[in-house]
């Protein structure tokens, strides 16, 4: 674990404040996002994202063809959740299915505007990694989030990094309802 000494030295530039702080209020954003979001040329970021790392305030978890940024001190299920929920596709069913009790495929591509069967691979993501599990009942299988209330923390802890109507119209829901 870094000591107080060590991480106000690793954060003396504003530049590095700047990314760390962009990640900690946004974990799991990929190089581009950050570099948009930070505002600085792609080598000069990658140095400062190399340095953080040496010293162990980043790690990263490597998804498809993203490197996604987080926190060393973040919790891991936090990281798996925020790395399904960084894209658009899986969040957008995520809040749909937190909104109902279960859903099939189909229910599920027709709200979304996806094809069954590129709604099918998300679905499977979502269940590889914890966030939704599935049960068939006669020949249909059905789908529903395995812990709401972690979804929805996350959903309302981090709502202004995912610059979405869909999130943000959902937490409006959620906090309603509490």
């Amino acid at each position: 674990m870094i000591s107080v000494d060590e991480l106000e030295g690793a954060l003396q530039l504003d530049i590095r404040k700047k990314i760390y702080g962009t990640i900690k209020k946004n974990p799991g954003l990929h190089f581009r996002e950050l570099q948009r979001r930070v505002g600085i040329a792609t080598g000069a970021l990658q140095y400062h994202l190399d340095f953080l790392q040496k010293k162990h305030l980043l790690k990263t978890e490597r998804e498809t063809k993203f490197l996604r940024y987080y926190l060393v001190r973040q919790e891991f299920g936090e990281m798996d959740l925020m790395a399904v929920l960084r894209q658009e596709s899986m969040r957008r069913i995520v809040v749909f299915l937190m909104q109902r009790r279960f859903a099939n495929n189909s229910a599920i591509s027709r709200e979304i505007s996806l094809s069954p069967s590129t709604t099918s691979w998300h679905l499977e993501k979502l269940v590889e990694a914890n966030v939704l599990e599935k049960s068939r009942r006669g020949r249909k299988t059905y789908f529903k989030v395995v812990d709401k209330q972690r979804v929805a923390d996350v959903l309302v802890n981090y709502r202004r990094s995912f610059l979405d109507e869909v999130v943000n119209n959902f937490v409006e829901i959620w906090e309603e309802e509490i």
